[in-house]
């Protein structure tokens, strides 16, 4: 699951520290939600930060695959027979064999708070974190379908399987259940439920360039793996993490489209906010994943799931780019909406080991691609603040957003791409 970003260094530019100064230097144009637009805004020298985002996903039973097209969480295990591709021993009982047909469905139910805290070393440069708590359940229901089955169990000694025309007993779900766990060690598949923080950002964010109408912005930072991985000995459970550091790289570009004409000293995000101001943002994000090992298990080809081969393989994940662009308009100084578009893409896997197994297996297919688009509304207080008709300098922001087109990778031990989608509540407060 990886769905943010730097949210620590999305900010706006604030005033130093006593209200005097506040007066003085009021906020910035653009502050969209944290975890939701990035900007070429820094905070003032002593200034801090801080911000929440609760984001609440509608529950899914789809990802898409490699091809762009949507298919089932399981897959694919969600309406497959169970025979020699499956569990390569049914061979022994020639083409054909089969124990039946299995239906098994994942539901996702993910929340998310994301907590940030940024302050500014000086008037260019910001430094700050962000750390998100998940909260998952993977709701499971299994059944098996034994109306075609060829192979069940023996009732009597001798080997555990043998033909139904020879007395085998059609197997129950829980019967295939104890077959998985017994041949290939994998824990049951039933619902599952994890909590826990995220994977942890640190950075800081350089504005080396501001105008009146135009600013760029560098930001730098680290991804540190604090997030649950997936587990290659469960078929249920949700990873959250990639589990390997990454470092961070963006650049922030931020134009204001204005009627009013501006003074020669201010600069864009030196400026209250005015009814019909227009801000555009494009920013340009690259993840470069650090390798890394961890214990998978390799199939002979990328269709098979259940598999004894198990590793612990070198890897390099693929780096991930994202461009996103941004509209953020201003009905005035205190109410603003913000439309988002984010064009993503992850490159190929390299993975690899020591016990000749087939490792291009874990490669197919593990780029990705994604679009998604948020539109969000806001209120801020920054200008009440400044005429002393709020306590405090705070923005209040709700959004949508939507993964509305990708293409994901194939293999199980990977994040998908979702078919998701999300509402988001946030708060920022500036001290």
């Amino acid at each position: 699951m990886h769905d943010g970003g730097l949210g620590y260094m999305r900010i706006g530019s604030f005033c130093q520290g006593s209200r005097t100064a506040i007066l003085a230097f009021v906020l910035a144009i653009n502050l969209p939600l944290p975890a939701l637009a990035d900007n070429a805004a820094v905070l003032p020298s002593g200034v801090s930060r801080g911000y929440w985002d609760f984001y609440r996903y509608l529950p899914t039973t789809q990802r898409y695959n490699a091809d762009g097209e949507q298919e089932e969480l399981a897959h694919p295990f969600a309406n497959a027979p169970l025979d020699a591709s499956v569990f390569p021993s049914l061979a022994f009982f020639g083409p054909g064999a089969t124990l039946g047909d299995v239906a098994i469905k994942y539901e996702y139910d993910i929340d998310v708070l994301d907590l940030g805290y940024s302050y500014g070393l000086s008037d260019r440069l910001s430094i700050g974190l962000h750390i998100p708590y998940y909260w998952i359940t993977n709701n499971v229901e299994t059944a098996l379908d034994t109306t075609n089955a060829s192979v069940g169990l023996n009732p009597g000694a001798g080997p555990p399987l043998i033909p139904i025309a020879s007395g085998g007993i059609p197997m129950t779900t829980d019967d295939v259940q104890n077959l998985v766990r017994d041949q290939f060690g994998f824990s049951r598949i039933d619902t599952w439920q994890g909590e826990g923080i995220g994977d942890i950002e640190l950075g800081g964010k350089y504005q080396f360039f501001l105008e009146q109408r135009s600013a760029f912005a560098i930001t730098g930072g680290l991804r540190i793996p604090s997030g649950y991985e997936d587990d290659a000995d469960k078929l249920d459970d949700v990873a959250w993490s990639f589990g390997n550091y990454a470092l961070l790289l963006r650049l922030h570009y931020d134009y204001l489209i204005s009627h009013r004409k501006l003074q020669p000293r201010s600069s864009l995000h030196q400026l209250v906010p005015a009814a019909g101001d227009t801000v555009l943002n494009l920013t340009l994000r690259y993840d470069y994943m650090l390798p890394d090992d961890k214990v998978m298990r390799i199939g002979d080809t990328t269709e098979q799931i259940l598999t004894n081969k198990r590793e612990r393989v070198e890897r390099k994940l693929g780096d991930i780019v994202n461009l996103e662009v941004s509209t953020k308009y201003y009905f005035s100084s205190a109410f603003a909406a913000l439309a988002v578009y984010t064009y993503g893409f992850k490159q190929k896997d390299d993975i690899d080991g020591d016990m000749g197994f087939n490792y291009a297996s874990l490669e197919t297919d593990t780029d990705a691609r994604e679009h998604i688009f948020i539109l969000e509304l806001s209120y801020s207080t920054l200008a009440a603040y400044r005429d002393k008709k709020s306590a405090a300098p705070m923005e209040f922001s709700i959004a949508y957003r939507d993964r509305f087109k990708a293409e994901g990778p194939f293999s199980g031990q990977a994040n998908p791409k979702l078919d998701t989608r999300w509402f988001v509540a946030g708060m920022t407060i500036l001290f």
